[in-house]
């Protein structure tokens, strides 16, 4: 976060009202892309090709669609039907995706369908499609747990099926779950405190799949241990690298669930085929995988980190994935434009607000933060365009950049924007946001906790890290996406020092309650809401905790900005 105070005058050309009409008329004219789905799961018996499977695209602005579409693997192929009507849904474009699976051999393998429209906004948008050779239903299963532990694995069929538990096995149970017509299954150990550290056999028969190779028997082995459990945080890792881009890295945790001391032994990264793209480092809780383009060409690359250790698990294999991309324009995903407090999907920003855009191709370079104030529009050849205007820039990186959302950013027809990011001149796509006078956002971290302090500023308070709050603390609540001030602070640079002189007009409430019913909620109207001193964006909400609350960490702190409501957060009350 940058802590410069400085000040400037804002300048607004006379051509800015006839560019803002521009805009108006081009989101009401350009057609807008929508997808029924974006995600395909299809059971597959060895040596067949798989089912055809369908996807309705929409068209939810103005104009006509005109959609080709292409994939990445060769398998997979599309058909784009003409407009026609779907049903309830009205108008539509039906796809149909080809699955050319007889000659892959028994596994799982996923492909991307690309539908695009360049004259579109929210295009272009993918259908990943994953199809399952002979099925996902495992032969086996293995549990490695302390005595008290517990924990599960999941599995998709591909049908309703019944499931049972082989006889005199307390520490195994089964459920299972039908969503968009894909049933997964979900098998859970449990070692009891009163168990011994030794196997423990049992069987789980998965019957009734329309889908033959689901249908079978999974043998179970529970092994109940006091030595070192290693786990990973994930158990695959993926890049998507632009060709002759820089190299990105990742980080992967590794933890003990065990009992003992886990101690890692050594990191080793394997490409296929003797690639050396591919690399990973042991570092303190984990470790830190690394994929380096540098000579590859377009294509998809595989490799396996194997992690050694002293646990009973004595080596972890982390599934890695390159995927080279051939270099185009940078492309924002659909959707991908959110507040840079809670990162809500599909909620609108505020004027003023904190946010985020993802998405590829945004640089080929370094990630680079700003360190100087005001914000530039412009960094390492990057730009955001909120609504046709370059938008002050936090941060750019191969697959986000942080900006800060201009605060008289239109809101015109009915809050419909847009988002762009420019590479070096080359324009990327539109996507559609909604953006609003005030959108308020508390800043998120850990299990759903918000950023509160102590009046100092410095001391985090009220969650099971910090020593609760109590009733008569005066509290500071940090936020995003409240919206204008007044005086108004031009956006991209720091709020005033000292503190008061960038207030948010109208009444701030802040409320404590138990989750439900949350109307019952006390509130407490706060005595300062608005930009914290020196910084681009950030706000600021004091207020003194009430009496009356009930201890515990299941408090729910919400904000009331001008009648509008926050999202939720919990707060640990003494």
């Amino acid at each position: 976060m940058i802590f410069k105070n400085t000040r400037s005058t804002r300048f607004v050309p006379f051509l800015v009202l006839p560019l803002l009409f521009l805009l108006v008329s081009i989101l009401s004219a350009a057609p807008r892309l929508e997808l029924d789905e974006t995600s395909v799961t299809v059971p597959v018996v060895q040596g067949s090709n798989g089912p055809s499977q369908y996807v309705d695209a929409f068209n939810i602005g103005d104009g006509t669609l005109s959609l080709t579409g292409s994939s990445n693997v060769t398998w997979l192929t599309a058909t784009i039907g003409t407009d026609t009507t779907c049903g309830l849904s009205g108008g539509c474009y039906p796809v149909t995706i080809a699955l050319a699976t007889s000659s892959l051999a028994a596994g799982s393998y996923t492909g991307v369908l690309t539908l695009t429209d360049p004259n579109a906004i929210d295009s272009p948008q993918s259908v990943t499609v994953t199809v399952q050779v002979g099925g996902d239903v495992p032969g086996n299963l293995v549990f490695n747990l302390a005595p008290g532990g517990s924990t599960s694995s999941s599995f998709t069929t591909g049908s309703m099926v019944k499931t049972t538990v082989g006889a005199g096995t307390p520490w195994l149970t089964v459920s299972s779950a039908t969503m968009y017509g894909v049933t997964t299954v979900t098998v859970k150990a449990t070692a009891s405190s009163g168990m011994a550290a030794k196997d423990y056999d049992g069987t789980i028969t998965i019957s009734g799949s329309k889908f033959a190779p689901d249908n079978k028997q999974v043998s179970v082995v529970l092994n109940v241990t006091t030595e070192p459990i290693a786990t990973l945080s994930s158990n695959s890792v993926s890049f998507t690298i632009s060709q002759g881009a820089n190299k990105q890295s990742t980080p992967v945790a590794i933890t003990n669930a065990g009992q003992g001391t886990l101690t890692v032994s050594s990191v080793t990264a394997t490409a296929a085929n003797g690639g050396t793209w591919l690399s990973a480092v042991a570092v303190t809780g984990g470790v830190t995988i690394t994929a380096d383009p540098t000579g590859l060409t377009p294509d998809t690359y595989t490799g396996t980190v194997t992690v050694a250790s002293n646990a009973i698990n004595s080596s972890v294999a982390i599934a890695v994935q390159l995927t080279v991309q051939p270099q185009g324009p940078p492309t924002a995903f659909v959707g991908g434009a959110v507040n840079n407090g809670t990162f809500g999907n599909g909620e609108p920003l505020a004027q003023g607000d904190i946010a985020a855009v993802f998405g590829t191709q945004f640089t080929y370079g370094d990630a680079q933060g700003a360190t100087t104030l005001p914000l530039e529009t412009k960094m390492n050849g990057v730009q955001v365009l909120v609504n046709g205007t370059a938008a002050p820039l936090f941060y750019v990186g191969p697959g986000q950049v942080n900006f800060e959302v201009p605060i008289n950013a239109s809101l015109a027809n009915d809050g419909a924007g847009t988002i762009q990011v420019v590479r070096d001149g080359q324009a990327g796509n539109l996507i559609y946001v909604g953006i609003n006078a005030r959108v308020p956002r508390f800043i998120v971290y850990g299990p759903g906790y918000g950023v509160v302090t102590e009046p100092n500023g410095a001391t985090l308070t009220g969650t099971p890290s910090t020593q609760p709050v109590k009733a008569g603390d005066v509290i500071v609540i940090y936020a995003v996406g409240l919206g204008p001030t007044s005086p108004s602070v031009p956006s991209g640079t720091a709020s005033p020092n000292p503190p008061g002189l960038a207030e948010v007009p109208g009444t701030t409430q802040v409320c404590f309650g138990p989750e439900s019913p949350f109307f019952q909620a006390p509130c407490a109207k706060a005595s300062f809401t608005g930009l914290t001193p020196d910084a681009v964006g950030l706000y600021q909400i004091t207020a003194t905790v009430p009496p009356g609350l009930k201890s515990g960490s299941n408090t729910i702190l919400l904000l009331l900005v001008d009648n509008i409501q926050s999202t939720p957060v919990t707060l640990d009350v003494q």
